[in-house]
């Protein structure tokens, strides 16, 4: 086991997501693009008059995700298989630290399920620059999250 901390690179960062099986696939080798990775939260500004700083309260998260990479005819038949479907994904963003991921370095995403998970709300190929790129989006109750085990 490798040490869990420090820096990592991004040759240490693995992208899964579920496949028409469903199975997770690592589709890392088709990814050279990943977005902002976590959750980002509505805030409503409830400062009174008399109050000597703003004050926020914190509402539900977002956590849009975009991937992307060069265009690939194995990785394009998994995205258009998924694309608008509305199906439920699983998703798991495993960050080595330093080595290869294994438990216990962090890792983001959630096991999906009949009424939560991630949807790929659109993919797209940029014919000129030879590229694709996938927006997923949360759908359901359940958010994803920041964690050390491998999703399912």
């Amino acid at each position: 086991m490798t040490a869990l901390t420090g820096r990592t690179h991004a040759k240490h960062i693995k992208v899964l997501i579920d496949s028409v099986a469903p199975t997770l696939t690592d589709i890392t080798a088709y990814v050279n693009t990943i977005g902002t990775v976590g959750l980002a939260f509505d805030t409503q500004d409830v400062t009174a008059f008399s109050d000597g700083t703003k004050n926020v309260v914190i509402g539900q998260p977002a956590a849009p995700l975009t991937i992307g990479g060069p265009f690939d005819s194995v990785g394009h038949a998994i995205f258009i298989a998924i694309n608008g479907t509305g199906q439920t994904l699983s998703l798991d963003i495993q960050i080595g630290m330093r080595a290869a991921w294994e438990s216990g370095a962090p890792q983001f995403g959630i096991t999906s399920s009949a009424t939560s998970g991630y949807v790929m709300s659109g993919y797209t190929v940029d014919m000129g620059a030879n590229t694709w790129t996938a927006t997923l989006d949360v759908f359901g109750a359940v958010a994803p999250a920041w964690g050390t085990t491998a999703e399912s």
